[in-house]
């Protein structure tokens, strides 16, 4: 089964008969019928490019670098007192110097700004705002910093923070408050810059927030690699989330999903989802213009015509690459009751294997990441909380590239990469990718799922009291559910090193599977 022979979600309208009170009944779809659904306040972001004026462009330049000087001074502020404290305890004494926090830097910020002898002029000409949110991520990248060596931070080790640099950063900066909101439907208010109009209605935002079942939190305006501005409203919407699957989640099933980069998804019913490969489609195009502005001179014209036309190409690579990964999620969110995908991390993988030549490991390595993996679980997990269907990831451990979907049967030695059938000792030979996604469905069967509800999800409509949200740059996605810890606690069995979820684990004696399920 081909996935262009999938039949495309339907987009019915629909509004909630009662707004502001829990919908207990909402349309999935034409001739599926009616899913009991219920109003939740979710954190989501919507983005828009911009139409800015030549004026209003050098104003974002501007707040963004107002933003990378106060991100830098208050990496510098924490560091200070780092050394101070560092000095105490060489002087065989007690350290007494605190670090600073969010509000004692924003406090130390404004006597700064305002002593004439730092001649900080310019700072007035931006958000006050700006500055505000480049300091809570300076904080907040001391913070990470502090809980990842202390063993308290999941994922993988967050390194000390370093300086942003001018040439190297993207430019970016925050805005909140009062002045800045949806204007109309084509035009968004930024303080101290004004009406700025958007490539696109933005009715979709606009229509909730008249409505007042939305709250405007924050604004992101950043510029990609092509040039084009935009910016990403983080609004908190109180939308119909599904509580129970749908007619046609249920008629799909329980479906295993295996990840790879020669086809982007393998699921365990025969259907393949073709990798678009956007990188690798554009690969020569990339290489001419890469060699032409490397003949031009720095600091020419020429070199800045170059260098926009390189930047727009990578940034429609990207938009390729997130459209791909979105729809391929959707469509899999709307069929199935229930999605299982294997944990193994694409990150790990890609350092893995020192024995592999360099040639050959740096071609797997663009090809891991112009399949954006990763990407596509993190998107999977989100928009399962938001549909009622439920997402499940295997152990990273599991020999899911050596065991037989039909006997169960382990081989000793997992599949080369170059062979495509699978063959197990009892003889069965099947696709190996279809052997892998259906052997997740297998794991799946005798493990416990819990509905993929994210941190975005406020518990108030359930009858639990909230808590605020602190404002981040961007929303932590929502966590999965890690199958091979809960089957460990149940057992009594202490976990693994380093099995925090996300971390880094260590190369197991099976760690050439990935490489065969790609």
């Amino acid at each position: 089964m081909s996935w262009r022979a999938w039949p495309r979600s339907p987009r019915a309208r629909w509004r909630c008969p009662a707004p502001g009170r829990c919908c207990t009944l909402a349309p999935s779809g034409k001739g599926v019928g009616a899913v009991p659904v219920e109003i939740q306040t979710v954190t989501q972001a919507y983005t828009f490019a911009l139409d800015p004026t030549p004026q209003q462009r050098r104003a974002f330049v501007s707040h963004a670098g107002a933003a990378r000087y106060a991100y830098n001074w208050g990496l510098a502020r924490t560091a200070g007192a780092l050394d101070a404290r560092a000095a105490e305890v060489a002087a065989g004494g007690e350290p007494v110097t605190s670090l600073p926090s969010h509000f004692e830097l924003c406090k130390a910020w404004t006597v700064f700004k305002n002593d004439p002898a730092n001649e900080l002029g310019w700072v007035g000409q931006n958000f006050a705002g700006t500055y505000q949110a480049a300091l809570r991520d300076a904080a907040g990248a001391w913070r990470n910093f502090f809980a990842s060596r202390n063993g308290q931070h999941k994922g993988r080790r967050v390194g000390r923070p370093r300086f942003r640099s001018k040439r190297r950063t993207r430019l970016a900066f925050q805005v909140h408050g009062d002045g800045f909101r949806v204007r109309d439907a084509h035009h968004v208010q930024l303080p101290k810059i004004g009406a700025v109009k958007t490539h696109e209605s933005t009715r979709k935002v606009l229509r909730r927030l008249t409505a007042g079942t939305a709250r405007l939190v924050r604004g992101t305006v950043t510029r990609d690699a092509g040039g084009r501005w935009h910016v990403a409203l983080t609004v908190q919407v109180q939308r119909p989330v599904r509580t129970t699957p749908s007619a046609r989640q249920l008629a799909g099933g329980t479906v295993g999903v295996d990840l790879g980069v020669r086809d982007l998804m393998t699921l365990s019913d025969g259907t393949v989802v073709p990798n678009p490969r956007p990188l690798g489609a554009a690969a020569r195009k990339l290489a001419r213009a890469g060699r032409a502005h490397a003949r031009t001179q720095p600091g020419s014209r020429r070199r800045a015509k170059a260098k926009a036309r390189l930047g727009k190409m990578h940034a429609r690579i990207g938009n390729l690459r997130l459209d791909a990964s979105h729809q391929a999620t959707t469509r899999l969110v709307h069929g199935y009751q229930r999605i299982v995908v294997e944990g193994w991390n694409a990150q790990q993988l890609a350092r893995s294997r020192r024995d592999v030549p360099r040639r050959v490991r740096r071609d797997r390595n663009r090809r891991l990441a112009d399949a954006a993996l990763g990407r596509l679980r993190t998107q999977l997990r989100t928009k399962a909380a938001w549909y009622g269907s439920a997402v499940q990831i295997v152990d990273a451990h599991a020999p899911t590239g050596r065991t037989c979907s039909v006997c169960g049967a382990v081989r000793t030695t997992p599949i080369p990469p170059r062979q495509e059938l699978f063959t197990c000792p009892a003889g069965h030979q099947l696709d190996r990718r279809v052997n892998t996604a259906r052997l997740l469905v297998v794991a799946s069967s005798a493990e416990e799922t819990v509905n993929a509800r994210g941190p975005g999800v406020s518990p108030e409509a359930a009858g639990q009291p909230g808590t605020k949200r602190e404002a981040r740059t961007r929303p932590d996605p929502s966590p999965g559910v890690e199958v091979g810890r809960a089957a460990r606690t149940r057992k009594g069995l202490a976990p693994p090193p380093g099995d925090d979820g996300m971390s880094p684990k260590p190369t197991p004696t099976s760690s050439a599977e990935p490489d065969a399920a790609l």
